[in-house]
């Protein structure tokens, strides 16, 4: 699999790998294989994504690509829990990802697959619920714990999920705003992320998903 210009690759590597990963991220680590890599991600005990990165396994342990503007926040997240196993976590200098793609086409990629993608700006604020994970496989349920379970197992088997997301590829060419409003100004979301004129949209409230809504006083229309 290619990934963008802006990811990087990590190993985590050593004879409990496998335990360190499955108390940490979303996904089942049984279920990660050498073949492919698949998406997860890594919460903060309150719940909310710290990262999102793709992972699958190799001869040594796992392997992991994510944003480069995200990889210290994700070492530094994991380093508070991984000397308490025989793991470690090393920057892979020499990957080769053959054809990585645009900023653009990535985001297009992550469009079709229904997948936001944390950024900076986002990380650490949003639940899984809230960025359709539970949708998506990138939250196994069935696994057991790991950090931020609790908060997240009570929104799946508890919560009314009022907000929406959506995706598009009509936003207006502005890079600085991200907050949207509704007709009378009001803010009802934001971008989430955006590249171009695609990106993902997240509303606080379903119902506005359905009206008309503002980004820096210009229409946006979902196609």
């Amino acid at each position: 699999m290619n990934f963008s210009i802006n990811h990087v690759f990590l190993r985590i590597e050593g004879s409990q790998a496998d335990e360190f990963l499955q108390g940490q991220i979303t996904v089942d680590t049984n279920k990660v294989i050498e073949e492919e890599f698949i998406p997860s991600c890594v919460c903060s005990n309150k719940g909310r994504v710290i990262s999102t990165f793709w992972i699958k396994r190799n001869e040594r342990g796992f392997e992991i690509a994510l944003l480069d503007e995200l990889r210290i926040d994700f070492q530094n997240h994991m380093e508070k829990y991984i000397p308490f196993f025989d793991a470690e976590i090393k920057m892979v200098e020499d990957k080769n990802n053959m054809n990585p793609f645009s900023s653009s086409e990535w985001m297009k990629f992550l469009i079709k697959l229904n997948i936001v993608e944390i950024n900076k700006n986002i990380s650490a604020k949003f639940t899984p619920h809230e960025l359709n994970y539970h949708l998506n496989g990138i939250v196994d349920f069935s696994k057991g714990c790991f950090n931020g379970q609790e908060v997240i197992a009570r929104m799946e088997y508890r919560g009314k999920l009022k907000f929406a997301l959506k995706t598009s590829n009509d936003l207006p060419e502005i890079s600085s705003a991200s907050l949207i409003t509704n007709k009378d100004g009001k803010k009802i979301g934001e971008i989430l992320s955006k590249v171009g004129r695609s990106g993902f949209i997240y509303f606080k409230n379903q119902e506005d998903s359905d009206k008309p809504f503002y980004l820096s006083g210009e229409e946006v229309k979902i196609s």
